[in-house]
């Protein structure tokens, strides 16, 4: 069985809400494009509705590559000022004060970061056990 891999990276998933998507996305992405400027990177950033509304809510998501948020903690040491266990939910903090900033109010939650699929132990057998361990034991 042929796999077949994605074109592209994993991607760091933030969830948003906002009162009127269609009007605020031009904002969103002003924003989203003064940052890729200042990381000197393009194509690293998506915004795309979920398509529900909710009581007048709409829904978004914002997909970054891990090697753009990388790029950002160089360039704005400020993010790893954040309280926050992981980087990715300091990003988010960090993303959250940009908007405010710039008077723009928007819930933001990271919902996705890529982990990498493992199970069981992650023991190196070269490193792990050598025969003069094992003689210990018998």
């Amino acid at each position: 069985m042929k796999r077949k891999y994605a074109e592209k990276p994993p991607m760091i998933v933030v969830t948003g809400s906002c009162v009127n998507f269609e009007e605020e996305r031009p904002k969103i992405v002003e924003l989203l494009d003064t940052l890729e400027m200042g990381a000197r990177t393009k194509d690293n950033i998506e915004c795309s509705s979920v398509g529900k509304k909710y009581l007048g809510w709409g829904f978004f998501y914002i997909y970054f590559s891990q090697e753009f948020v990388g790029a950002l903690l160089d360039l704005y040491p400020d993010i790893d000022k954040q309280e926050a266990n992981a980087i990715e939910d300091r990003f988010v903090i960090w993303l959250d004060k940009q908007f405010r900033k710039k008077k723009l109010k928007y819930n933001l939650k990271l919902s996705d970061v890529p982990r990498e699929q493992v199970r069981g132990f992650r023991l190196d057998p070269e490193n792990y056990r050598s025969d003069d361990w094992m003689e210990k034991f018998r």
